[in-house]
């Protein structure tokens, strides 16, 4: 016994892309000239005291400042056409940094970077005791 011949049927959806209209097109295009300003942007935010650390891309940036409460940190990690996570902790102690950078990716993607991130967190943790 013979099976019939089976013609897989094609869905709009498996068709190639349809090309971004013009107004779309300049929106993307504006949100990767203006993901490229932001490591500038947040040099300008960082006040007196904070270090401003970032990858050579400009993907992650971490802002460090001692507060009365403890070390406030803020991680930004910046996506494809301007999205953006932005991560702050506070952290009381050097045990929960530590325990923080233990899980941190940053550690396998820059390694420089993430031994000047904990550098700076311990000399902020021993300026504030």
């Amino acid at each position: 016994m013979t099976r019939p011949s089976v013609k897989r049927r094609i869905d709009s959806i498996d068709m190639p892309a349809r090309p971004l209209g013009a107004k779309r097109s300049a929106l993307v295009a504006k949100r990767a000239d203006s993901s490229g300003l932001a490591a500038g942007r947040n040099a300008a935010l960082a006040a007196p005291g904070d270090t401003l650390l970032a990858t050579s891309d400009g993907a992650v940036t971490i802002l460090l400042r001692v507060t009365n409460y403890g070390l406030l940190m803020e991680r930004t990690l910046r996506q494809g056409a301007g999205m953006r996570l932005v991560q702050t902790m506070v952290f009381s102690d050097v045990k929960t940094f530590d325990h923080w950078c233990a899980v941190e990716p940053l550690r396998f993607e820059d390694g420089l970077l993430f031994s000047k991130l904990v550098r700076e967190g311990h000399a902020a943790f021993a300026e504030n005791h």
